[in-house]
């Protein structure tokens, strides 16, 4: 793995790089400012599979510098892990929210920099997937023939494809980072709920490739615009069921979001019936959280919360279950 170590801070760098080696991670290039990052990322001299970013940085800060390195081209889904001694909420959010993969917590203890390592290794290949997925999506949307042939654009219904181009949605295993970066106040305080495409099954059945992952982003993009103020963060997990996790007290009232939700799909509506496409249909489910008993890991309380929804009963269904390709 070729990784990219970028703090203001030298010492710390031949600490962090000491520490990687120590795990069969060699292949370090240390870097001291945001500025001397950019040029060597721009330049394209060498392909990193993986940033290590600090977040306190003299001009531009890491938070910055992660939303401008999303911005070059080849590196929109590498790998990026903030490394910082800020444990603020806030700028767990803002980091992830600007693009970050992971989020890892001065000062360095070994255990923990190899299991987030262990998931970087991990990321990076289920990503790889995604890669030709979305090189056949450009490849796709270019075509002079409207009936192109779409069955070279293929991807299980359970994968969790990736979602780009949205602020607040971020990859299925950012948000297991997300949650298990989270301060413990803020941890016992998240309440995490799916929320479920009913009819998603049939559509991925029936429907192009394409036309589902276009539907997914009509989905994501209602989902980001309905729960912007409440500042929470999305993935998509496969299977039709996005997750949502939310900051707070008290749980979210989930009914009134719901009608939001389906409300706002509605404004889609003639462009499903144009396509001979069915509307997705959404239904959320209850939200789960930790317990002063139960301290669940971040994957179970994703797993618990998709649980919830498939339990749920789906009303207001369109009566005609048959799906109508163009």
């Amino acid at each position: 793995m070729r990784i990219l170590a970028v703090d203001d801070e030298p010492l710390f760098l031949e600490v962090l790089e000491a520490a990687l080696k120590d795990l069969g991670f060699a292949d370090v290039t240390p870097i001291y400012s945001a500025k001397e990052a950019l040029r060597e990322l721009e330049s394209g001299k060498t392909g990193f599979d993986c940033i290590l970013l600090d977040i306190r940085m003299p001009g531009t800060s890491g938070v910055e510098l992660c939303r401008k390195i999303r911005a070059i081209a080849g590196h929109k889904r590498t790998p990026i892990m903030m490394i910082t001694a800020l444990t603020d909420r806030a700028y767990i959010d803002e980091a992830f929210a600007a693009g970050a993969s992971d989020y890892l917590t001065k000062p360095l203890d070994a255990l923990e920099l190899k299991a987030r390592m262990s998931m970087i290794e991990r990321l990076i290949a289920e990503q790889s997937r995604n890669i030709f997925l979305e090189q056949s999506v450009e490849a796709s949307s270019g075509a002079d023939d409207e009936d192109e042939d779409f069955e070279t654009l293929d991807f299980e219904f359970e994968a969790p494809v990736a979602m780009a181009g949205l602020d607040r949605i971020i990859d299925y295993p950012a948000m297991e980072d997300y949650l298990s970066s989270l301060p413990v106040k803020e941890s016992y305080a998240a309440a995490v709920f799916a929320v479920s495409i009913r009819n998603a099954d049939a559509f991925y059945a029936n429907a192009r490739r394409v036309d589902y992952l276009n539907m997914l982003h009509d989905v994501g993009v209602t989902l980001e615009t309905v729960l912007k103020r409440h500042e929470a963060m999305i993935s998509y997990a496969g299977k039709g069921i996005f997750v949502v996790a939310i900051i707070g007290t008290q749980d979210p009232d989930l009914r009134p979001i719901e009608m939001q939700i389906r409300q706002r799909l509605g404004d889609y509506q003639q462009i499903y019936e144009r396509d001979k496409l069915p509307a997705p249909v959404v239904v959320l489910g209850a939200a789960v959280r930790k317990s002063l008993f139960t301290r669940p890991h971040a994957g179970d309380l994703l797993h618990a919360a998709m649980a919830a929804v498939e339990k749920k009963p789906t009303l207001l269904l369109p009566a005609a279950a048959a799906l109508k390709t163009a």
